[in-house]
Order: C-alpha cells, then structure tokens, then sequence
C-alpha cells in the first residue's frame, strides 16, 4: 500500500502515508505526507540526504513544547525543513517536566485517543499547516509516532473518507519498532522510568483501538467532520484538504458499511456471542445455521443457500477478529469485515463495532447494510 519509500537512519515508526483509498474512488497521493517516532536521533548528513530525496518542506511536532525543546529535531534542525511545533494535550504528567501521563481506564488508549480532542487549537492548526502553500510534503510525528499521530492521522484522514481498514492498517505498521522505541524513551529526559506507569496497551500497535476510537466519533460527535466543524473547520477547508491530499484511483472503488452501538452487557459477554465464529446463525437474522472448519466459516441461509468465508485473524484476548468472503450467494469483491469489542468508556456497558470493506453494486451495499442492521437489532434484544 503506497510508497515503499525508507526513512533516514536513526528514525523509527517511519512510513509514508500514501496509497490509502476512499470510498469515492481516490486514494492518498505519494510524496505528499509521513509519518514517523521522533526524529532526534537523526544524524545531520541522514537527515539531509532524506530531505533532497523527498523535497521534504515541513515537520508537525505534536510533542509537548517543553518537551520538544528538550529533545529536539536531530539533524533535521540543520536543514531548511519548517519544523512546526503543535502541540497535543495530555492528561497531567506525573512531574514537572515529563510527557508521562497516567493511561487509566479500561480501554485506556481509546480514553487516552478521546481525551487528545481538547486540543481543538491543535487539530485546527494540524489542517491549517496541511495546507499552507508550502506545506507539502510535510512528516508528522510526536515521540513514539503512534499515540498523538496516530490520532492526527486518524482525523484527517477519516474527515477526508479514507477507509477505515486502510487507516488502522497504516496506524499498525512498523509496530516491530515498539520494543526500540520503548528502550529510546527510558533514555529521554522527558521520560525515563516514569513510562513503568503506561499500561500493557501502550506497547501496543492494535488496529482494533483506531476503530474503536473512530467508533466512538460517531457515536459522541456524529463523525470526525463533524467534530472538526465543531471546533472551526469547516466543509470548504476539508474540501481543499480532499484536492490536496487525494487523487483518482484507476482500481475499482470500494465502499464502507460502519456500525457501532453500545450493549449494556461487559464487553466479555458480548463477546461471547459475536466472537464465537461458528455462532453466528445466533444473532444475524437470515442465517439458519454456521459452522467453522479450519479457517473457513460455513453459514447457511434461510433458503438453504451457503456462503463460505475466511477467518483471516480471531484474538480472544483482544476480543477482536477479521473475516473475508470466499463465496455464496451475495455477489460481493473484495469484502473483508472486523468485529471489535470493547468496553463503554463512561458505564457498565461495552462497545460493539462492525465495520466493513466491499466491492458491490448500490443495491447490494444496501442488502448487506440491512444484515448488519439486523444483526445490530438482534443484539440488543438479546442483551436487553
């Protein structure tokens, strides 16, 4: 997907973001936009050499003020690249001087990602520095590159209809990069030791979490656009980021189905319903019976007509799984679903997402809109 372009040495979390495809038919253009970790362990010479390959012009600090001037840019401050410091809000550090905030919570990076919006200014300043005439190319980053920019990517590329599978793809790359970064951060002094207090989560890349987040976007603010109209960027600013960051796509268009409610159930009981792959005959109407062999799912309709799919990933721990269809009697290209559960951030309750990828005709996007509806329904009269 996109560029196979490599960062300079030294730079962690480094890709580019590129190739990412919309529901309309475009796709991110190439050399326009990365993301990375910090980019202070780059040597002068590397960062140069990265910058005359890439006509690089602009750097998006979403670190902490104080914490960007004691880490600095690495070799980058040498070149002529704008480095622009934005920062991101955190919850309270646990110290004068440190970027180390508490993660609590039960979903704590979903609570984390959430609590990042009351950077309004920030995420306005984020757009407008997008699209500066001489913004482009420009890299994001914050320290470990998948917290802070994670969730700048995340908004900007969803208010732009960027799918969401291709979003939470392009947030998990480079997690083989976690255990150095982990290591880099204990020897920073914005951070140190003190990141014994971040949970398991943190040393985590999960795709799972970006759609939860964006889940909960819909659900709280009606959609990333519209919280981003909410705090002052409007719908003519979003679409000069369309023009700027998107061109056509000569591969065949794919549509999303986004559905997210939530249960008042624990998120483990939902989970054992909608997790049981082999189950699913018990909570989406239509289906009259389900199996699993290996990793292929057989489910048979009411009309005695079966569909096969493919298990392409199920996590018990993460309550999360992937499937893709192989064929039936629903003329569907290129559909892939993932199912996630987490749990409700302010009650008892958990979060269900069921979020969908597909080539189809209009009338079959509906079809499948209304199996998920249905299924949705079932849910809450089974944990009503």
């Amino acid at each position: 997907m996109g560029s196979s372009l490599e960062g300079p040495a030294g730079l962690l979390g480094f890709r580019p973001i590129a190739g990412l495809r919309t529901s309309d038919g475009r796709r991110v253009i190439d050399g326009a936009l990365y993301r990375s970790a910090t980019p202070q362990f780059v040597a002068a010479a590397d960062a140069r050499h990265f910058v005359e390959r890439t006509g690089l012009r602009q750097i998006v600090d979403l670190r902490l003020d104080y914490e960007a001037a004691a880490e600095g840019s690495g070799g980058f401050s040498a070149t002529e690249v704008a480095i622009l410091n934005i920062p991101f809000a955190i919850r309270a550090p646990v110290a004068e001087g440190s970027a180390v905030a508490p993660m609590p919570g039960a979903d704590p990076l979903v609570a984390t990602y959430l609590g990042y919006l009351g950077a309004c200014d920030a995420f306005r300043a984020l757009i407008d520095a997008l699209l500066d005439r001489d913004g482009l190319p420009a890299m994001v980053h914050c320290t470990m590159g998948k917290d802070r920019t994670g969730v700048a990517v995340a908004m900007v590329l969803d208010s732009i209809g960027v799918l969401r599978r291709d979003i939470c793809r392009n947030y998990a790359q480079r997690s083989e990069d976690i255990p150095a970064m982990m290591g880099r951060l204990r020897e920073m002094a914005s951070y140190g030791d003190a990141v014994d207090v971040y949970p398991p989560e943190a040393m985590q890349m999960d795709p799972a979490t970006v759609l939860r987040f964006l889940a909960w976007m819909d659900l709280r603010h009606n959609g990333t656009r519209q919280w981003l109209a909410s705090v002052g960027v409007d719908a003519t600013r979003l679409l000069q980021l369309e023009n700027t960051l998107l061109e056509d796509d000569m591969t065949t268009a794919s549509t999303q189905i986004l559905r997210s409610v939530v249960l008042p159930a624990t998120p483990d009981e939902v989970w054992a319903v909608v997790g049981d792959t082999g189950g699913v005959h018990r909570w989406i109407p239509g289906i009259d019976s389900s199996s699993v062999d290996g990793e292929v799912r057989t489910a048979i309709f009411d009309d005695g007509s079966p569909a096969h799919e493919r298990i392409v990933e199920h996590d018990d721990a993460r309550r999360t799984y992937t499937y893709s269809y192989l064929d039936g009697p629903i003329p569907l290209d290129a559909y892939e679903s993932t199912i996630t559960v987490g749990p409700e951030l302010d009650g008892d309750g958990a979060l269900f997402v069921w979020n969908a990828t597909l080539s189809a005709t209009p009338e079959v996007v509906t079809a499948v809109e209304g199996l998920y509806d249905a299924g949705i329904a079932r849910l809450q009269e089974i944990f009503r």
